[in-house]
């Protein structure tokens, strides 16, 4: 392998060019992903209060399983949407 030797100033200067060249490529990147990002659904009535109601189980009882809860909350669910 060969040896190689450079100034500071020379390392310097070739370290700037790469993190540069690094940072436009990861905007670059960033940019192609945003674009091809699918649109998010609306959630639904039911889903919103869905949320609501799982939430204010879990505060309720913390320890209990999220199956029971979850459960729980769609009873009360379909019960406030009636």
């Amino acid at each position: 392998m060969p040896t190689v030797t450079m100034t500071l100033e020379e390392y310097e200067a070739l370290r700037s060019l790469i993190s540069s060249e690094r940072e436009s490529e990861g905007a670059s990147l960033a940019l192609r992903d945003e674009a091809t990002k699918p649109k998010r659904r609306k959630k639904s009535k039911y889903q919103k209060e869905l949320g609501r109601q799982l939430k204010m189980l879990k505060k309720k009882h913390p320890r209990t399983k999220i199956t029971a809860l979850m459960k729980r909350a769609h009873r009360a669910t379909r019960k406030a949407l009636k």
